[in-house]
Formats: C-alpha cells, sequence, structure tokens
C-alpha cells in the first residue's frame, strides 16, 4: 500500500491509522490524538470528576492509542476513541474502588480487632493463598476469564479476543467463576 506524502492534517481519521499502522509514525497518532482529546478529556470528566485525574487520564490515553491502533482494525477512530477513553476510566473507577474497598477493610479491622492489628498482613496474605488454592479448583475457562477480567483488568470484549471464546461464554465464564469462588473460599472459612 502506497501514500501518498499528504500532510497529516490533510488525511481523514481513518487514513491517519492505516498509515500510523504502516509506518508507526507517532505524529500520526498526535493528530488524530489532537482532533479528539476534547472528547476524551470530557468522557474522563464525566466518570472521573475530578480535573487532574482527568489530565493525567487524558495522557494515558494518547499512550494506550499508539499501542492499541496496532493491534485492532480500526474503522470508526471516532467511536473507538470514545469506548476506548470509557473502558479506560471504567478499569480506573473499577480499580480506585477494590482498593477503597481493600482500605475500608483494613481500617475496620483495625478498629474492631485492635489487639490483631499487627497480623493484618499475616490474614492477607493468607486470603491471597485462599484465593489463589480456590481458583486453582476453577475450570480452565473460568480460570482464564477471572484472570484476564479481574486481575489484568480488562472488559468483556478483551478477554473475549484474548480467549477466544464468544462474549456470552465469557460472561457465563465469569459469572460461574465468581459464584464457585465465593462458594469455595466461604467453604474454606467456615472450617476455620
Amino acid at each position: 500500500m502506497q501514500f501518498s506524502l499528504s500532510r497529516p492534517s490533510s488525511l481523514t481519521d481513518l487514513e491517519l491509522v492505516e498509515r500510523y499502522k504502516a509506518t508507526r509514525q507517532i505524529s500520526l497518532v498526535t493528530e488524530l490524538f489532537s482532533r479528539y482529546s476534547h472528547l476524551i478529556f470530557s468522557v474522563c470528566l464525566k466518570y472521573l470528576k475530578n480535573q487532574e485525574d482527568c489530565k493525567d487520564a487524558t495522557m494515558q490515553i494518547f499512550e494506550i492509542l499508539q499501542q492499541k491502533l496496532l493491534e485492532h482494525d480500526v474503522q470508526n477512530p471516532g467511536g473507538w476513541i470514545h469506548i476506548t477513553t470509557r473502558n479506560y476510566c471504567l478499569m480506573q473507577l473499577r480499580s480506585k474502588k477494590m482498593y477503597d474497598d481493600k482500605q475500608k477493610d483494613l481500617i475496620n479491622d483495625m478498629e474492631f480487632n485492635l489487639a490483631d492489628h499487627h497480623s493484618i498482613e499475616v490474614e492477607e496474605n493468607t486470603d491471597m493463598r485462599l484465593l489463589n488454592s480456590c481458583l486453582e479448583k476453577l475450570t480452565k475457562e473460568q480460570q482464564k476469564c477471572i484472570k484476564l477480567f479481574y486481575l489484568d483488568e480488562k472488559c468483556y470484549k478483551q478477554v473475549a479476543n484474548l480467549s477466544g471464546y464468544g462474549l456470552k461464554k465469557v460472561k457465563s465464564y465469569l459469572q460461574n467463576g465468581k459464584r464457585n469462588l465465593k462458594v469455595c473460599m466461604e467453604k474454606h472459612r467456615e472450617k476455620e
């Protein structure tokens, strides 16, 4: 495929993507990013609510675009950038919620078990060992989907693409795997 020597600003979004895939010139991603930076920032603001977090997220999206444009067949760059940005923000919120929940659990443990607060790290390690033990008891499909979704923080579509399973199967494996993990961990805790 040959490209004309036209300037990046005279190319369509799709032409920018195609040329970037062929040449890997960062200036092409920069041009595409500049066309959508207002959209990216607005989507980030909608989800993250904090301007400083949005500025950081917007710059992270620029880095993500450089990588993911090479990996995906993008036919509608504007829509794809919107979805990529939204998914990034949702992953940030999920990660923050998991961190906040863990912090709350630690605080609760310390408040209600003052005598035991030095052993919290040991308890966390025990919980991680239990989680890993229960993960090993899942089917390989459930294990793969759980790890990609929760540990690698991939969205449903990414899990489907990476695992090779259909989207409905991924959702089913995640739902059943999550339930099986919970049951396994509860049974183990009842034995203690």
